[in-house]
């Protein structure tokens, strides 16, 4: 019995072999659409943003899974504000393409907030944490660059 409550135990952590792999792939369709915006490519804007939604989205998702996993440890507030930011999010979705990169990259930074509390610490490694902290940076960045170009280049307005 205390065997089986260990392995159970043990296979709620994240494995991060994989994670580098997959995360930086995923990075592939935000980085064609920050670049298609760069080459003034009509609906590349629309395409990154719809990725990072759906990225944020899908992040948010696997942190309340994560969360529900060590339920007696994670408090209401932790839940709630898994909520909180896939409402963010899905609202940014109908604001206009310069406000709406600007609350994304405000809703990664929400998830890193959320992320660092040790209930994850039963979850995730440190690897992974390393990987979704230096994914966060990368996102962080593409996103300023897309709100650079929606606001301040001539060949975005035409």
């Amino acid at each position: 019995m205390l065997l089986f409550l260990n392995l159970k135990e043990e296979s709620f952590m994240i494995d991060a072999a994989n994670d580098r792999k997959y995360g930086y792939a995923g990075m592939i369709p935000l980085a064609v659409g920050f670049a298609g915006a760069l080459f003034a490519i009509s609906g590349s804007v629309a395409i990154f943003l719809d990725y990072s939604l759906l990225v944020l989205m899908f992040l948010t998702g696997s942190c309340w899974g994560a969360l529900r996993t060590k339920k007696k440890k994670a408090e209401d507030w932790q839940l709630v504000f898994t909520i909180a930011i896939f409402l963010w999010g899905w609202f940014a979705s109908y604001l206009p393409q310069n406000l709406a990169v600007l609350m994304l990259l405000v809703g990664y930074w929400m998830l890193r907030f959320l992320e660092s509390d040790r209930v994850f610490d039963k979850v995730y490694t440190e690897e992974y944490y390393a990987i979704r902290r230096n994914l966060t940076w990368v996102v962080s960045a593409l996103h300023i660059l897309v709100f650079v170009l929606i606001n301040y280049t001539d060949h975005m307005s035409k």
